[in-house]
């Protein structure tokens, strides 16, 4: 989630962040809805989804989280000169 929210707040600003971890929960709530109403979402990307000890979902997740923390260190937010 963290990684995600710092690929967002570096595409659309510091105070838009949130949006992207909150559209991520929304699918990872599906993920977890289609494991008991078929067909189930078998991508590691949706890492909720995926059972406890999955390395596919946690590599997924790390990738997530070092490419977000990548472009923060070089880019930084994107926040308007006035704020």
């Amino acid at each position: 989630m963290t990684g995600i929210g710092l690929l967002c707040a570096a595409a659309a600003g510091g105070g838009l962040g949130w949006t992207g971890p909150v559209a991520y929960l929304v699918a990872g709530a599906y993920g977890l809805y289609t494991q008991w109403h078929p067909p189930a979402l078998t991508t590691p990307w949706i890492w909720p989804a995926r059972p406890p000890h999955d390395l596919g979902a946690a590599a997924c997740a790390a990738l997530v989280l070092a490419a977000g923390i990548a472009v923060m260190t070089v880019r930084g937010a994107r926040d308007p000169v006035g704020e």
